[in-house]
C-alpha cells in the first residue's frame, strides 16, 4: 500500500511537471508569435524597394519630394537641415542604396530565411538596388569635371565592396534557408504558428440544454457529437498556406 501511493504521487508529479512544461512551451511560443507578426508588420512598412520598379520608383520620388520640402521649410525656420532632406547636397540614387542596404536589405535577409515565399521579395530589392546603383554610375559619370584617378579609384573600391557586401547577404540568407529546411516541409514561420497557443481554446458557455437542467441521453450526446477527423489539422495547414500567401500579398501591394 505504501509503495502503492508512492508510485502514485510520482506519477501525479511528472503529469504536473508535463503540464508546467507545455504551458511554458506554449507561453515562449505566444511570445515568439508576437515577435514574428511584429517582424511582418515592419517588413511591409518598409517594402516599397521590393516592388516592382515603376511602383517603388513613383514612390521614391514622392518620399523624396516630401524630405525635400520638410529641408526647404526647416531652412526657412532658421532650424539645421534633417540628414537626406537637403535637395542642393541630398542624391536620391545614394540614399536608396544606402535604405537598402542598411535597412530593408538585413530586414528581408532575415524574413526570407523564415518565410521562402519572401525570395520574390528579395529578387525585386536586388534588381532594384542594380536599377539604382546604374543610375548613380551614370550620373557620376554625366557630372561635371573630371574626377583625378585616384578619387575615381577609391569610389570604384567603394561600391565594389558595397555591391559585394549586400550580394552576399542576400545568398547567405539564402542558402542557410534551403539548408534549413527539407524539400516540402513547412516553414519556420508555420512551424511556430502550428504551436497551439496558450488559450486557443476560449471556454464555452453551457448550452441552453443544460442551463435548464434537461439532460440529454447517451445516445443523443453521442449523435450529435462531431465526428473526429484530420479535418482541423488540415485546416490550421490550409490557414499557414494563406499566412504565407497574405504576406506576399502584402509585399506587393
Amino acid at each position: 500500500h505504501h509503495h502503492h501511493r508512492r508510485r502514485t504521487a510520482t506519477a501525479a508529479a511528472a503529469r504536473g511537471m508535463a503540464s508546467a512544461s507545455a504551458k511554458a512551451k506554449a507561453k515562449m511560443y505566444q511570445a515568439r508569435r508576437r515577435v514574428l507578426l511584429n517582424v511582418v508588420l515592419h517588413a511591409c512598412d518598409i517594402s516599397n524597394p521590393c516592388k516592382r520598379w515603376d511602383l517603388s520608383y513613383e514612390w521614391s520620388n514622392r518620399i523624396s519630394k516630401e524630405f525635400f520640402n520638410q529641408g526647404d521649410r526647416e531652412r526657412e525656420e532658421g532650424l539645421p537641415v534633417s540628414p537626406n532632406m537637403d535637395k542642393a547636397t541630398a542624391d536620391q540614387c545614394d540614399t536608396s542604396i544606402n535604405f537598402i542596404d542598411f535597412i530593408v536589405g538585413p530586414m528581408f535577409a532575415a524574413v526570407r530565411r523564415l518565410l521562402p515565399k519572401a525570395e520574390i521579395c528579395v529578387s525585386g530589392l536586388q534588381s532594384n538596388r542594380n536599377v539604382w546603383y546604374q543610375r548613380l554610375e551614370k550620373k557620376k559619370q554625366n557630372s561635371k569635371g573630371v574626377p583625378n584617378e585616384e578619387d575615381a579609384q577609391a569610389h570604384r573600391k567603394k561600391w565594389e565592396a558595397r555591391n559585394d557586401a549586400f550580394s552576399e547577404i542576400l545568398a547567405t540568407a539564402r542558402r542557410q534557408a534551403d539548408e534549413a529546411r527539407p524539400k516540402g516541409s513547412p516553414s519556420p514561420l508555420q512551424t511556430i504558428f502550428s504551436v497551439p497557443a496558450l488559450s486557443s481554446h476560449p471556454s464555452r458557455s453551457p448550452s441552453p440544454s443544460s442551463r435548464s437542467g434537461k439532460k440529454e441521453s447517451k445516445s443523443q450526446s453521442h449523435s450529435q457529437r462531431p465526428k473526429t477527423t484530420t479535418a482541423p489539422k488540415k485546416q490550421k495547414m490550409m490557414s499557414n498556406q494563406r499566412g504565407d500567401d497574405t504576406f506576399e500579398y502584402c509585399m506587393l501591394t
